[in-house]
């Protein structure tokens, strides 16, 4: 089983790496990074000083307790699924998207093999919990070789009005590793970072 340990945030960016690895049988983990991009206004006035203030967009994740995600051995043909909640707390309006942001792997033909469907909604998401999950978009479905990698590419895109109360959205994936994925993966490992990305609108 693979723990996943989520580090400490920077100022800017806060990152959860996680990896896949197989110990006879695929192990697949979860990859959850949320970003925040800054967006600030400036005004002036003569001759009368005006104060700058600084708007942010922002966005966070809600796990809870150590932050980790344990997952069990994933075999071809079987599917994995994890819900977590994503949090705005911008004070300008924005649009967050979710891309891939740094993927790797140690057999060519593994993120071919490894397929991700993620769907967008309300309720569930605290450690990593589905249960009260409902969805409100299509679902978004893409191998890892074929997932986006810039928030130009970004899927199920979020408008966010900003302000003093926080948003809150959350997201399903399901992790699914192919029936026909070849001998060659057997024994190999990726790396796959998801990143959530807010800019201003």
């Amino acid at each position: 089983m693979t723990r996943v340990t989520l580090r400490r945030p920077s100022r800017r960016t806060t990152r959860r790496a996680v990896v896949v690895s197989t110990a006879g049988a695929l192990v697949l983990a979860a990859a959850l990074v949320w970003q925040a991009a800054y967006a600030g206004f400036a005004a002036s006035t003569t001759p009368i000083a005006a104060g700058v203030t600084t708007g942010t967009v922002a966005v966070g994740n809600e796990i809870e307790g150590l932050g980790t995600v344990a997952l069990p051995a994933l075999r071809p043909g079987e599917t994995y699924t994890e819900c977590v909640a994503v949090t705005s707390t911008g004070s300008v309006p924005a649009q967050v998207r979710l891309y891939v942001k740094d993927r790797s792997a140690t057999a060519t033909a593994l993120p071919s093999s490894l397929t991700f469907t993620w769907t967008a909604g309300t309720g569930g998401g605290v450690n990593d919990d589905c249960a009260a999950f409902t969805p409100t978009t299509s679902t978004v479905t893409s191998t890892l070789a074929s997932f986006g990698t810039t928030y130009a590419q970004g899927v199920l895109p979020w408008d966010t009005t900003g302000g003093a109360t926080a948003e809150r959205r959350t997201y399903r994936v399901s992790f699914s590793l192919s029936a026909n994925a070849p001998a060659s993966v057997k024994g190999a490992s990726a790396t796959v970072t998801f990143a959530w990305e807010a800019q201003q609108r």
